[in-house]
């Protein structure tokens, strides 16, 4: 049980002390002043911080599994790597320079990994943990406009529904942004914010894209007998 407490507080210093970035969403123009965006990544820890930051492509697949692949073209990101100072910050610039003109948004994730930490204050321990952040970047062509049909819903089990979705449009959406109102006869449900995230299975439907995502929906409500509307 000792041991055990002494664990969990462990974890609990890690998380209090791990360092923060900002923002963790941003859109980009393909080109000009809005095709670029500044990381403010803050180490509150009494330790120096060695970040890498990285870009990578990200794609989606129909039954909401994400894939990434490093990709060392699309941006200019200076730093790369850095040593945060104790209780400082450090700006890193992150700037699009793939295709100037492009069809459909596109989405990266832009992630921020700790080098190493080592919770025993000793090279020879061991003993070490690292923390990384994924931020999604999105590139959007001027206009880009998301088009979401809801292609069909059925009842999972008794508190959750299965929904096919189908973005029509040439950008991308934020299903947990957005406003889920279900009704059913003399009943009404809207799912937003924190309780619709956590409801759902998928976040983000990329252009021209399926899913196949699953949400929680109290038992009175039933998908043969209930409608089903997202607002943007």
């Amino acid at each position: 049980m000792h041991i055990l407490l002494i664990f969990i507080f462990c974890l609990f210093s890690f998380s209090v002390n791990a360092f923060q970035v900002r923002p963790m969403v941003a859109d980009l123009s393909a080109q000009g002043s809005q095709s670029q965006q500044t990381l403010r990544i803050i180490n509150p820890s009494d330790k120096p911080l060695t970040i890498d930051v990285s870009a990578f492509n990200m794609s989606i697949s129909d039954t909401g599994v994400e894939s990434l692949e490093i990709n060392e073209e699309d941006f200019l990101i200076i730093p790369m790597t850095t040593i945060i100072p104790p209780g400082s910050s450090q700006s890193v610039i992150v700037r699009y320079i793939g295709e100037p003109i492009i069809e459909h948004s596109k989405s990266y994730r832009i992630t921020v990994e700790q080098v190493s930490v080592d919770l025993n204050n000793s090279a020879q321990s061991g003993v070490g943990m690292s923390l990384s952040f994924r931020t999604l970047f999105n590139v959007v062509p001027d206009n880009a406009k998301a088009n979401l049909i809801i292609k069909e819903k059925k009842q999972l089990a008794e508190n959750q529904w299965g929904v096919s979705l189908e973005n029509q449009g040439n950008k991308y959406v934020r299903l947990s942004k957005a406003q889920w109102n279900i009704k059913s006869k003399d009943k009404v449900l809207t799912l937003e914010g924190m309780d619709l995230s956590r409801a759902l299975s998928g976040k983000i439907l990329l252009p021209n894209s399926k899913s196949n995502i699953s949400i929680s929906i109290p038992k009175e409500f039933q998908a043969a007998d209930s409608e089903l509307e997202v607002i943007f």
